[in-house]
Order: structure tokens, then sequence, then C-alpha cells
């Protein structure tokens, strides 16, 4: 079982991200005789085209109207408001490869949601339409539980570390059969589709895999 958390699109000037559309959940009670934080779900009596959300920000956080506030912990507190659905918002990935959020938090303009993937084809297949939805999502920690064998031994790498030119030198290569056995085309080639001399493209591809090799050797 995998544990994650990840950071979509920020939020904006209303509090939330463009992308809480669907249901969230909240972390755990912080202090002593609070009640349990637990998933809010759909009142029974609610819209089938809406979805009510709860996240966990600062006690002092300005919320539009129909935001409420459920529970004041002291320095933070849960807020819950409902929402259109969205096709495409981080809940609703989720929910279309069954795995609820079971933590969302607002910090620092950033939309917080951790989930647990029972394995890791899940986990991929998750993480991969989730960056289709949310082109600047971030995965923040993954962790694998002890009672889970170890199936692979499982990296991230933040596209974002590349360049956009980067980026597309080394998918034209790939795209180009460049690295290839046997290769499909040379550097020399590679380098003409994209308009650019045989060096430049060496030292864009260079350092494409050095930064990539760097994350996966650590």
């Amino acid at each position: 079982m995998a544990r994650s958390r990840l950071a979509p699109e920020p939020a904006g000037a209303n509090g939330r991200s463009a992308d809480d559309d669907e249901r969230g959940g909240h972390g755990g009670t912080p202090d002593e005789g609070a009640p349990a934080a637990g998933d809010p779900g759909v009142p029974a009596d609610a819209d089938d085209d809406t979805v009510v959300i709860e996240f966990l920000a600062d006690a002092d956080l300005a919320v539009p109207e129909g935001v409420e506030t459920v529970f004041d912990y002291g320095r933070k507190a849960a807020y819950r408001f409902e929402v259109p659905c969205a096709a495409e918002s981080p809940f609703s990935v989720l929910d279309r490869h069954g795995v609820p959020a079971t933590e969302t938090v607002v910090r620092d303009g950033r939309l917080l949601v951790t989930f647990h993937a029972g394995d890791l084809p899940t986990l991929r297949a998750v993480l991969e339409d989730l960056q289709e939805s949310c082109a600047d999502m971030q995965v923040l920690r993954l962790l694998q539980s002890s009672s889970t064998p170890e199936e692979s031994d499982l990296v991230t790498f933040d596209r974002s570390e590349l360049t956009e030119r980067q980026r597309e030198v080394l998918e034209a290569a790939h795209d180009a059969g460049y690295f290839d056995h046997p290769k499909g085309a040379n550097a020399g080639e590679v380098a003409a589709t994209l308009g650019i001399d045989r060096s430049t493209f060496s030292e864009h591809i260079a350092a494409a895999q050095r930064k990539i090799l760097a994350t996966v050797l650590d």
C-alpha cells in the first residue's frame, strides 16, 4: 500500500483550488477530546450534481460566503462547502480509481491531498491521471506500507526540473528512436528536426540525462 501526498493547482482568491470540485476528507484530530475527523460525504438530500468538500486551514482564513467553519482547533480549523461536480477535479480522479482522499489541507495557497493506493499499478494510474488533469501537480511524499511486500524500488521525478528546451529535445530524441538499440536516429538527425546544431542538441540531452539520473540513482 502506498501513501501519497500531492499538491495540485494553487488555491484561488476564494480560498480553494480551482480543482476542488469533488469530495474531500481531512486529517486526524490534533487535540484530545476533539471529534474524530472523517469523510463528510454527501448528504442524503444533496443534489446529485454537487458534492461536499471539507479541508483544514489556518483558523483565521478569510473565506467567501458559502464556506462554513465546522470545527475550530485553535490555530487550525475545518471548513466545509458544497460545489458542483467537475469531472477533472483531483477528487473526481481519485474517485474513478476507487481511492478516497484521506486528508485535504490548504497550506500556503496550495491544496494538499493525501490518499492511499492499494498497489503500485493503482498508484501509477492515479498519478498519471492527476498529472493530466492538474498540470502543475507535484508529488510531495511517497510512503510504502510496512505490511506490503516490496514490489519495486519506486522513485519519482519532478519534470519541472527540466527546462522547456530540455524536455523538447528529450521528447524529440525519444520519438525518433535516439535511445533505441540500434538507434532509430543519430544526434545530427534529431538536431536537424529541431533546427539546432549537433553540439547544442548534445548539450541539452546531456543536461536532461544528468537531472533524471541524479534522481533515479540517488
